[in-house]
C-alpha cells in the first residue's frame, strides 16, 4: 500500500499525496530539506529530508568556515531531534499572530474554511470586528441613516472572515466546523418548528403561554451554546497534526 504524505507550505497543511508526488515537488523546487512532512505512523512533523533523497549537495568552495555549532532550527531541540513546534511553541500550521497580522491573515484567507488558526489568530480578528462594531454604532448616532448603511457594510465585509476563521480555530482545537454550520442549521429547523406549533396554538388556545415556554427553552440553549464555544475558542490547539491540517 502506498504511503500518503503531508507537507507544510506558507503556514498550511497540503495533502495527502503520494511519494512520488513528493518526488515531483522536490524536482520543482516546492519542497526543501527543511520543509515539514508527515505521514500516518509518525509522531510529530519532521524535516523532508530526513526522509527524502534530495540528492548530494555541492562541495564547499576553498576557504570556507567549518560548520562549527550549528544553531537549532524552529522546532529542533538538542538530543530530542524535531519537537514539531514553531519558534512560539505552537503547531507551524497555526501560528501565534499579532493584531495587524491576525486582519491581514484573516482577510487574505476571506471564505477559507480549511486548515487552523491559533488563539491569538481568532482574538486579534475578533477585538478588530468589535471595534469596527462600535465604530459603527457611533456612526449610526451620528449620522443617522447614512451611518447606519457603513455600519451595515462593516457588518457584511467582516462576517464571512469572522465565519471562517471561527472555523480554522474550531480545526486547531480537532472540533469540526459544524459545531458553527450546526447551529445556522438548529435555528431554520428551531423557526419552522416555532412556526408550526404556533399555528396549532392558535387555533387550539392562547400562544402567549407557549411562546413564552418555547423562549425559554431557546435562551437556554443559546447561553449553553455560547459557554461551549467560548470554551473552544480558549481552548489550546492541538500540539501535532491532526485530521484538519
Amino acid at each position: 500500500m502506498t504511503k500518503d504524505w503531508h507537507y507544510a507550505w506558507q503556514g498550511e497543511s497540503h495533502g495527502p499525496v503520494s511519494a512520488e508526488t513528493m518526488a515531483d515537488l522536490i524536482r520543482a523546487g516546492r519542497l526543501r530539506t527543511d520543509t515539514l512532512v508527515w505521514s500516518d505512523g509518525m509522531t510529530n512533523w519532521e524535516p523532508a529530508s530526513a526522509h527524502f533523497d534530495f540528492g548530494a549537495p555541492p562541495p564547499l568552495p576553498a576557504g570556507a568556515p567549518g560548520l562549527g555549532m550549528q544553531r537549532l532550527a524552529p522546532g529542533m531541540s538538542a538530543g530530542t531531534g524535531w519537537t514539531g513546534a514553531g519558534t512560539d511553541g505552537l503547531y507551524p500550521g497555526a501560528p501565534g499572530r499579532s493584531f495587524v497580522e491576525a486582519i491581514k491573515v484573516c482577510f487574505t484567507k476571506y471564505a477559507t474554511f480549511k486548515g487552523r488558526a491559533s488563539r491569538s489568530e481568532y482574538w486579534w480578528f475578533f477585538l478588530f470586528t468589535t471595534l469596527l462594531g462600535a465604530l459603527g454604532g457611533m456612526l449610526e448616532a451620528a449620522m443617522g441613516n447614512d451611518g447606519a448603511a457603513i455600519s451595515g457594510l462593516f457588518g457584511l465585509a467582516t462576517f464571512l472572515p469572522s465565519l471562517a476563521v471561527t472555523v480554522r480555530r474550531l480545526h486547531d482545537t480537532d472540533r469540526s466546523g459544524w459545531w458553527v454550520g450546526g447551529f445556522y442549521l438548529a435555528m431554520v429547523v428551531f423557526g419552522f418548528v416555532v412556526g408550526i406549533i404556533f399555528a396549532i396554538a392558535s387555533q387550539t388556545g392562547d400562544p402567549r403561554n407557549t411562546g413564552l415556554g418555547l423562549l425559554s427553552i431557546f435562551g437556554i440553549a443559546i447561553f449553553a451554546y455560547g459557554i461551549a464555544m467560548l470554551v473552544f475558542m480558549v481552548s489550546r490547539g492541538t500540539r501535532g497534526p491532526n485530521r484538519f491540517g
